[in-house]
């Protein structure tokens, strides 16, 4: 009998490709090892919290101005730039990841100025939320908040260039359901 020590040299000086055998048997294993995680043999790591998804309600604030007003802190937002929340009804604060899907917050005022519908992701031990879709409400009604390229037929959530022919997108408020 060979040993496999010697279909490693074989294979490798004859193809000049050691790698062969390596993926072959990397495959294997990766084979195995998910083989034993479908039949639960081995447990995945468990995360320790999920996020939780949320539809919140409520006007864009800026968190450090309405800081102000309970505790007295001085905000620096003309020279540091504003931290948007979203402000519920009943009161509490859901500051905004600075991420793309957000961006609008930051960079159109009329976001600013509506009563929104947001869905989002809110993270464990924080209550900052992740902005899944931006909706407002106009006169009773639900619209979707995005914008839209008429040359290309493409939204997206923030303003700026078409990401495909340059052109500037439209601020579009849509009627849900129409």
């Amino acid at each position: 009998m060979r040993d496999v020590r010697e279909d490693i040299v074989f294979y490798s000086s004859i193809n000049y490709q050691p790698s062969i055998f390596m993926a072959a048997q990397f495959d294997r294993r990766m084979f195995i090892a998910s083989s034993l995680l479908a039949a639960g043999a081995l447990a995945a790591p468990a995360r320790a919290e999920e996020f939780q998804a949320l539809s919140l309600r409520g006007r864009i604030v800026c968190l450090t101005e309405e800081l102000q007003k309970d505790f007295q802190i001085t905000p620096s937002c003309d020279s540091r730039g504003h931290l948007y929340a979203l402000k519920t009804s009943d009161g509490k604060l859901y500051p905004f990841l600075p991420i793309d899907t957000a961006a609008a917050v930051w960079l159109d005022e009329r976001y600013r100025t509506r009563d929104l519908q947001i869905s989002a992701r809110l993270f464990p031990q924080t209550n900052f939320i992740e902005v899944i879709k931006f909706q407002s409400w106009v006169d009773g009604a639900l619209h979707d908040l995005y914008y839209y390229c008429d040359v290309c037929a493409i939204s997206t959530h923030k303003p700026g260039p078409c990401d495909c022919c340059q052109d500037p997108v439209v601020f579009t408020e849509k009627l849900v359901n129409q």
